[in-house]
C-alpha cells in the first residue's frame, strides 16, 4: 500500500482498538479520502470522488454506495462529534479492506506470481 493509506489505516485501526470511537469514524472518512487522492479521483469533494471511482471502473454501483454510507459515518464523527458503535466501525474497516485488497495487495501479488 503507498505509505499515506498504510499510514491512516494504522491510526485508524488504533482508534478502533483503543475505543476512541470519533477519531476512528474521522479515520474511515480520511482513509478513504487518501485512497481518492492516490487513486487520482476527481472531484471537488469527497462525494464525487467517491462517484469517480466508479467511472474509472475501480468501483462498482454497490461499492459506490457503500463508500458513500462511511463517508457519511465519517463526516458525522467529524462535524457532529458522533461516536459510532465498535459493530459499525468493524464492517467499515472491513469494507475499507476489502478495498485495499482489490486495489492493491491482489494485484501487487499477481504482478509477483505471474511475472
Amino acid at each position: 500500500m503507498p505509505p499515506k493509506v498504510q499510514c491512516i489505516y494504522k491510526e485508524t485501526i488504533l482508534a478502533i482498538e483503543n475505543e476512541q470511537n470519533v477519531l476512528a469514524g474521522i479515520g474511515i472518512r480520511a482513509l478513504i479520502e487518501t485512497i481518492c487522492k492516490d487513486l487520482d479521483a476527481k472531484g471537488k469533494n469527497l462525494f464525487e470522488k467517491i462517484d469517480n471511482l466508479k467511472e474509472k471502473s475501480i468501483l462498482t454501483k454497490e461499492g459506490v454506495e457503500t463508500l458513500h454510507k462511511l463517508r457519511v459515518l465519517g463526516n458525522d464523527a467529524a462535524h457532529e462529534v458522533k461516536e459510532h458503535n465498535k459493530q459499525q466501525l468493524l464492517v467499515a474497516i472491513q469494507i475499507i479492506e476489502h478495498m485495499l485488497d482489490g486495489t492493491y495487495i491482489i494485484p501487487h501479488k499477481v504482478a509477483e506470481v505471474f511475472k
